[in-house]
């Protein structure tokens, strides 16, 4: 019975950030149209708080929720290919290995916990940038490799600062707001 109702609440914490990441995606669209580069590339994109944020707080399932959210909204960019499952694959997958990263480091472990109640903005801009990073470089791999999405390569720089743009921001409005956040999430 445990069990099930875990598995119950792992998929709603995944549905959520879905939702959140659907929701984001489109207001990026209606907020920030003008920033886009490439249907895939823009230079404001606030979804990309949710990668760590979600994976922050809901662990496997954030990130399983990422790469839902990722599935429902990237299928815009065009028809499905490898290129974009992998690039769907890689918006759950890229987090979770950036938090992982980080809470091996002892100087974060203590600030990187699901209540984010001890962030500093040291912690949030290392952990928005590697992560950041860590899905800019993967994407632009995945576009230079792809014939398909060959249109999107060399943009590296545009999709990092988008992403690093998008995710300070809402990281750092997050902190602000956190314990009143993580008490309705528990």
């Amino acid at each position: 019975m445990l069990m099930l109702q875990r598995f119950f609440t792992s998929s709603g914490y995944s549905v959520f950030v879905a939702l959140a990441w659907t929701a984001l995606w489109h207001l990026n669209d209606f907020f920030f149209n003008a920033a886009e580069v490439t249907p895939l590339v823009s230079l404001i994109f606030i979804p990309a708080v949710l990668r760590p944020v979600a994976v922050l707080l809901f662990g496997v399932p954030g990130a399983v929720g990422l790469i839902l959210g990722a599935a429902v909204t990237i299928t815009t960019a065009g028809p499905i290919s490898f290129p974009l499952i992998l690039i769907i694959l890689s918006n759950g997958l890229i987090a979770l290995g950036s938090l992982t990263l980080m809470r091996q480091i002892p100087s974060y472990r203590a600030e990187l916990t699901a209540d984010m109640a001890g962030l500093s903005l040291r912690t949030i801009i290392t952990f928005a940038g590697l992560t950041a990073l860590a899905s800019t470089t993967t994407n632009s791999l995945i576009f230079s490799l792809s014939p398909t999405l060959s249109w999107t390569s060399g943009l590296s720089l545009s999709m990092l600062v988008g992403d690093a743009v998008g995710a300070l921001l809402m990281l750092y409005l997050l902190s602000i707001f956190s314990p009143a956040i993580s008490k309705y999430l528990r």
